[in-house]
């Protein structure tokens, strides 16, 4: 036996995070080699140093369906995320035009001139004005800017700090990530809990931001490394029959089936795609989705426990209180906040 394992015997289950070698990093700017895999992955050169300055706060968001909309060009003062759930359209960033598609996310940093319409009918598109440095009072600026606007000349103090040279600053314009879904499932949380309101919400959402960051830095990394790539859609699919019969009865043997595999390798297929075990996925589905219809509409618990595939309201109730430490009753009752859902309450001041 090597001596290191009497004298270290927890050396194998510890982890270590370095500190920052200044000479060879710069604002999450060089990379580092994974070597596991020897592929190119963010590290802690990479991702640590932005927690230096990184501070989101989330300014506007909104998930309501549209119709045939259009946004011509303009500019704006904060960040704007946009992800495609439903519908088409075209989208510009910059000089780029993109077909926009159910998956497409749409990343449009601050005085980026950009445009955008829905042209495939009912576009269900959430999205969220934000800023990644937080600063007060310039981030409490409470006015839209309407399609058409590109000139900000004279609102350059309100307008966002330009970031470090940093992962951030080489996001594209749209992206298409292996892992959009959890994208778009953490900018609709970001929505309901605006609109919901809980105590401490900006902090909740300003968490939220830095999740969502995080997955879309490692949706840009490339594939799932723990996955064969020839399963991601597989696992996609089984996804979108979950969030497309929440009131069914669900269970894995059957997801498995449909997806002609063995119960125990889709377990651990599902679990390398979504990071949490097939049942978990259901249940927190099942749970945002009654956070949904309690936030946006006035159906009885009875009518939102059979939408969301409990059998009853005591089922219902139970399930909502272990996940979120209340009952459907008080998480109901809080009030709307301040983080404009639908629109400024203010116009463009110009």
């Amino acid at each position: 036996m090597d001596k290191r394992d009497i004298m270290y015997p927890f050396r194998y289950i510890m982890i270590r995070i370095s500190t920052m070698d200044n000479s060879k990093s710069s604002m999450c700017g060089s990379e580092k080699t994974s070597r596991r895999s020897g592929l190119s992955m963010p590290g802690y050169e990479e991702v640590t140093p932005c927690l230096e300055w990184l501070r989101p706060y989330v300014r506007q968001c909104g998930n309501s369906p549209r119709g045939n909309w259009k946004m011509e060009r303009r500019r704006l003062l904060d960040f704007l995320l946009v992800y495609i759930e439903k519908g088409s359209g075209q989208f510009t960033v910059g000089p780029n035009g993109y077909d926009a598609s159910a998956g497409d996310l749409f990343w449009i940093p601050p005085d980026t001139e950009h445009s955008m319409e829905g042209t495939g009918g009912v576009m269900v598109c959430p999205y969220i004005h934000f800023d990644l440095i937080y600063r007060y009072p310039e981030s409490h600026w409470e006015f839209s800017i309407p399609s058409g606007v590109n000139n900000l000349d004279d609102y350059t103090p309100m307008a966002h700090p330009a970031i470090p040279e940093s992962l951030f600053s080489r996001i594209p314009g749209r992206s298409r990530l292996y892992n959009h879904r959890q994208i778009g499932s953490l900018i609709n949380t970001v929505c309901r809990e605006a609109a919901v309101a809980h105590e401490a919400h900006t902090m909740a959402l300003s968490g939220l931001m830095m999740q969502i960051c995080t997955e879309i830095l490692r949706g840009l990394n490339g594939k799932n490394e723990t996955e064969n790539e020839r399963y991601i859609a597989v696992m996609e699919a089984a996804s979108s029959f979950v969030q497309n019969n929440l009131a069914e009865e669900l269970t894995v043997r059957d997801l498995a089936e449909n997806a002609n595999l063995s119960e125990a390798y889709f377990r651990r297929l599902f679990a390398a795609q979504y990071g949490l075990s097939p049942g978990r996925y259901i249940r927190q589905l099942r749970i945002a989705r009654v956070k949904d219809l309690m936030t946006y509409t006035d159906n009885s618990l009875s009518e939102i426990s059979l939408l969301c595939g409990f059998a009853d309201v005591h089922s219902l109730s139970k399930a909502f209180k272990k996940a979120e430490g209340v009952s459907p009753r008080e998480y109901r009752k809080f009030g709307r906040n301040l983080v404009f859902t639908s629109g400024r309450e203010k116009a463009y001041p110009g």
